[in-house]
């Protein structure tokens, strides 16, 4: 009882703030996900091509009707939704405006992430985003949200925005950025499912530290549940893929 009762005063959330703030978030989180990639599925089979499939680095795009309605559908989304979302965290309404922010990360995503490089312009084709060449992209985005940090340039729900973006990406980056750097050692499978079950219970158990010790607010605490979404989902996508 004594080391339980030690161990309590460094908890600065409490099991109700951690039942409301942190779990219930996370379950939207992953019914937003799922939300999102329904019609992403059911769309992107539907319609003829509208344009010749190539390679782009080692997959065959797919450049159909429907997947480029879905894409544009995605994209208007994501700005009313972050519109939205801007707007709740203006009047302090942090599970509104996350929920929203979260909602538009994904819808960002699925449009520069999984359908853009479907399509070309004048045979030229965008890059995917998981590539290993979208290094350089990657650095310049973290750098986009230190900035972001260190000047309080976005509101709540922004931020939730973007590190929900962020999270989707960097939850591919670590299994299909990093492979090609061990490609000549590691068999593909092998790797996903060791990058994503390395990285996944990393960020894990930092979501999970990063709640009981280093947060006592509400932001803070739904911050956390996206981490934790993040891990649980690299696990998975790597588990899946491997």
């Amino acid at each position: 009882m004594k080391l339980f009762n030690d161990y309590s005063k460094h908890i600065r959330s409490t099991p109700k703030e951690i039942c409301r703030e942190y779990f219930l978030p996370m379950i939207a989180e992953f019914g937003i996900l799922v939300l999102c990639i329904i019609p992403l599925y059911l769309f992107r089979g539907l319609g003829p091509l509208i344009q010749q499939p190539s390679s782009v680095g080692e997959d065959l795009t797919s450049p159909t009707a429907g997947r480029l309605a879905y894409g544009l559908i995605a994209l208007v989304l994501w700005f009313v939704f972050s519109w939205a979302a801007s707007n709740a965290a203006k009047k302090d309404k942090h599970y509104t405006s996350s929920l929203l922010g979260f909602a538009a990360g994904i819808l960002l995503w699925q449009f520069i992430g999984e359908i853009s490089w479907h399509y070309s312009i004048g045979g030229v084709h965008f890059v995917p985003f998981e590539s290993v060449t979208t290094f350089p992209v990657a650095c310049l985005y973290i750098l986009l949200l230190i900035y972001g940090k260190k000047h309080h340039s976005f509101d709540w729900g922004i931020w939730c925005m973007l590190l929900s973006f962020a999270f989707n990406w960097m939850g591919h980056y670590v299994m299909e950025g990093t492979y090609p750097f061990v490609a000549s050692y590691v068999d593909q499978h092998i790797w996903y499912v060791c990058a994503s079950l390395v990285s996944g219970i990393c960020g894990f158990v930092y979501s999970i530290i990063f709640l009981l010790f280093r947060v006592k607010t509400r932001r803070g605490r739904i911050l956390a549940s996206m981490l934790t979404y993040i891990s649980i989902g690299v696990i998975a996508f790597g588990l899946i893929e491997g």
